[in-house]
């Protein structure tokens, strides 16, 4: 089985938060390596929201070289090369590098602007995926190429994640009041015996003020015949995944599986609905396995972080409310706070929907999860040595929690 990457789209508004270092935050490391951090949160809504979180950096002591990939063709694959730190910016070297490995800030906002730099960017890619240009189709190539620049004078393309931080934390906050959708990879850490997760962006970019907000991931969950766990649904109409994902850990310079909790969320579920009591089944028969294997299965996951609009019942009264309901006076609902009631602040993985598909070659998940080629020990995490160590003592920074508000939360579906 190929690895397959865990990815996320975020759509929404952004949260800069107000301390400088919060947002972007500069290390100095004993090995003369140099870290600039940024940080910042995108709002699905006023009751959920989720940071992102970009680094880069270059060091003092060595020699710094871009290894990144240059375009592929038809029928050659992308190859490996090395750029020149000093030359890393120049316009004709971004050009060379392949647009996977880009990070790209596009703060186009014009939906006529958007559609023409799409179009001339299909069409450059595809004379530039051919093995061979005619004359005629290499002065085509440098037409498009230049008409491109002059329309695209706010996409901004950086083939090392240390500009497009310095660039961000230069640019962003001009637009903050403006729609985005931000892509990239969902990456795990390890650190002094905990565990991380950081929304990694490779693609920022401004969107229409009407695209729907959400914070969706896909994921390859990874699980064993012991990972599920219903035994409190009766009481917080929740079943719980005790999974697991993979990840490129830089300390161990290698792949790991990370333990990550995913939830099926059933709270809003019509228990007297046969069809939904039906689509809890089929999302709970997922997990059920036998045998000592280590099973996986591709998910649309809706990244939760922060409160859940609750009933509002007798129990929320005050004293004085209660005896104007028993004498008739009032409706329990008359004292209803305007916009709903919120729950406590968490922080989940709700599964939407199980991806059924083939996703490659060796990922096909037609007829739903499939046995991997890990065992259970290979589940557990080994700590590496971790060399790496800050100049000064670090000081812990908290992320900036967003004012939440009671408003109704549109979610796509009942297990959002």
């Amino acid at each position: 089985m190929t690895k397959l990457y865990n990815t996320f789209e975020f759509v929404g508004n952004i949260n800069i938060p107000k301390n400088a270092e919060r947002f972007h935050k500069e290390q100095e490391f004993n090995s003369g390596w140099t870290k600039h951090t940024l940080n910042f949160a995108v709002q699905e809504s006023k009751t959920n929201s989720a940071f992102v979180q970009m680094e880069g950096g270059y060091s003092k002591g060595k020699k710094n070289i871009v290894k990144t990939f240059g375009k592929g063709t038809e029928n050659v694959k992308s190859p490996k090369i090395e750029i020149p730190w000093e030359d890393r910016l120049k316009p004709e070297v971004v050009d060379m590098v392949a647009d996977f490995k880009k990070v790209v800030v596009d703060y186009t906002s014009d939906e006529e602007t958007k559609n023409k730099i799409n179009q001339l960017r299909y069409e450059i890619r595809t004379l530039e995926y051919k093995d061979e240009l005619t004359e005629e189709e290499k002065g085509k190539l440098v037409e498009l190429k230049d008409e491109l620049k002059k329309t695209a004078t706010e996409r901004h393309e950086f083939i090392n994640k240390y500009d497009a931080v310095l660039f961000l934390a230069e640019s962003l906050e001009q637009h903050k009041d403006k729609k985005f959708r931000i892509t990239g990879n969902v990456t795990y850490s390890a650190w002094k015996g905990k565990f991380y997760r950081n929304f990694d962006p490779e693609l920022i970019e401004v969107v229409s003020s009407e695209e729907p907000s959400k914070l969706r991931a896909t994921m390859d969950v990874f699980f064993t015949k012991d990972s599920m766990d219903d035994k409190d649904f009766e009481k917080d109409k929740k079943v719980y995944i005790d999974g697991y994902v993979l990840s490129y850990d830089s300390q161990a310079k290698k792949d790991q599986f990370f333990p990550q909790q995913f939830v099926i969320n059933a709270q809003k579920l019509d228990f007297t609905n046969e069809t939904h009591v039906k689509r809890l089944e089929f999302f709970k028969n997922k997990f059920k396995i036998k045998g000592k294997g280590v099973y996986h299965l591709q998910w649309l996951v809706n990244i939760f972080r922060g409160a859940d609009k609750v009933e509002f019942t007798y129990e929320n009264l005050t004293a004085e409310q209660k005896e104007a309901v028993e004498f008739g006076l009032n409706k329990v609902e008359d004292f209803a706070p305007k916009g709903g009631v919120l729950g406590d602040n968490v922080e989940e993985n709700r599964l939407v929907k199980p991806i059924l598909q083939q996703v490659d070659q060796t990922n096909d998940f037609r007829e739903g999860a499939v046995e991997s080629t890990y065992e259970e020990d290979d589940l557990q995490y080994v700590v590496p040595e971790q060399k790496e160590q800050p100049k000064k003592e670090e000081v812990k920074v908290e992320k900036e929690e967003p004012k939440l508000e009671a408003e109704e939360v549109e979610l796509e579906d009942l297990f959002g």
